[in-house]
């Protein structure tokens, strides 16, 4: 969750980008860091998520994933483009940015974890798996 949180951060520091070499130093130290935490915390995530996948929707559940990812890049980065249109790139970047921490609101909580249905099958513990469970008759 600490991935997940610090990730929500750092594209504010873009709304400070200045000209030249030090513009570009912020810039590449800032998609650094960001490109980082959200490569932790997707990869912890999606598979505890698919955890909680029934089995036979697994290929439906990353189709979904995907096409909603990119719609939703589609239609923020033409709202963005146009909120930038009306106002200046560096205030969409910094409401972009402010919007943005907001997010880690919106992460699953552990607290929150047992109020949530369970999976029919816990992971690894589907039907047609048992058989191919070493130690089993």
């Amino acid at each position: 969750m600490f991935a997940g949180t610090l990730r929500a951060g750092w594209p504010v520091g873009l709304a400070f980008v200045h000209p030249r070499v030090p513009g570009i130093v912020l810039v590449i130290a800032v998609q650094l860091d960001l490109v980082t935490c959200c490569a932790l915390y997707n990869s912890l995530l999606a598979p505890s998520r698919l955890d909680h996948t029934d089995p036979g929707r697994v290929a439906r559940t990353l189709t979904a994933w995907s096409v909603s990812s990119s719609a939703a890049i589609a239609a923020v980065t033409a709202l963005w483009g146009l909120l930038a249109a009306a106002t200046s790139p560096r205030t969409a970047i910094a409401a972009a940015g402010v919007l943005l921490l907001a997010t880690p609101l919106l992460l699953p909580r552990r607290e929150n974890a047992a109020d949530r249905p369970s999976c029919r099958h816990p992971p690894n513990r589907h039907p047609s798996l048992r058989s191919a469970s070493p130690g089993s008759p």
